[in-house]
């Protein structure tokens, strides 16, 4: 669909909507979609995915990724192949300043280097995007955590990969110093930040860095993971020091 994207920004704004309204963006064989919190919970291999992509300090109950689904603070998506979920992203729309914080990405083992990780980055950012140009905010770009390759010796090759995936999708690695916040646990997680910019904006300044990580804290795992401020604050006066 996008190598046939020609025209004004405009033009590719209204193509793009035009393939959230109906909620699917089709592939070759495979299908990437919104999905509604009933159909996520329903949803075994979605989970199974989950399970078997991220490690226990950064997995977050099912709940927590329901309810931000449920309240309309996050998106879920899925890529399918017929009836079987192949991948899954989630983001977390955030309102100050306006970014999409893409939370999850993964795609089955089986089915890597197909493609498939790419498209549900760029459906995420686009419908994460959208939803907030409904509420009257022009998103800034898209930002998440990945994890420093220099702190897993044995899996240091895997997360350079992960970099290298996401620069050759617009992402560039942020030099802040962060730490996430505990999901699944007492001890919050030290990991890199990245951020893609929106195409007409330009890359974050310091400042700007530092009020999206507050509101990825305070929006996000304050008021969805409802972890306690005090924690939240702890975590951000260390990062300083």
């Amino acid at each position: 669909m996008y190598s046939r994207v020609s025209g004004s920004k405009t033009h590719f704004r209204q193509l793009i909507a035009t393939a959230i309204t109906e909620r699917v963006i089709s592939l070759t064989m495979t299908t990437i979609e919104s999905i509604n919190a009933e159909d996520l919970r329903l949803d075994s291999k979605w989970w199974q995915i989950y399970e078997e992509s991220f490690p226990d300090s950064e997995r977050e109950p099912s709940g927590v990724i329901l309810r931000s689904v449920t309240r309309g603070a996050g998106m879920a998506f899925r890529a399918r192949d017929g009836v079987h979920t192949l991948g899954l992203a989630t983001v977390h729309l955030l309102k100050d300043p306006a970014v999409v914080f893409l939370v999850y990405l993964a795609v089955s083992d089986k089915e890597r280097s197909r493609g498939i990780g790419g498209k549900l980055l760029d459906f995420a950012w686009h419908s994460g995007a959208a939803r907030l140009r409904e509420q009257n905010a022009e998103p800034h770009g898209m930002i998440w955590e990945i994890d420093p390759p220099e702190d897993a010796p044995d899996g240091r090759s895997v997360r350079r990969r992960r970099i290298t995936f996401f620069q050759k999708h617009g992402g560039q690695l942020l030099s802040y110093p962060y730490i996430q916040p505990p999901v699944n646990g007492n001890a919050g997680v030290p990991m890199l930040l990245m951020f893609r910019p929106n195409e007409e904006q330009g890359n974050p300044k310091p400042l700007a860095v530092e009020a999206m990580v507050q509101s990825m804290y305070f929006e996000k795992y304050g008021a969805i993971n409802e972890i306690d401020r005090s924690i939240l604050e702890r975590l951000l006066f260390m990062r300083r020091d």
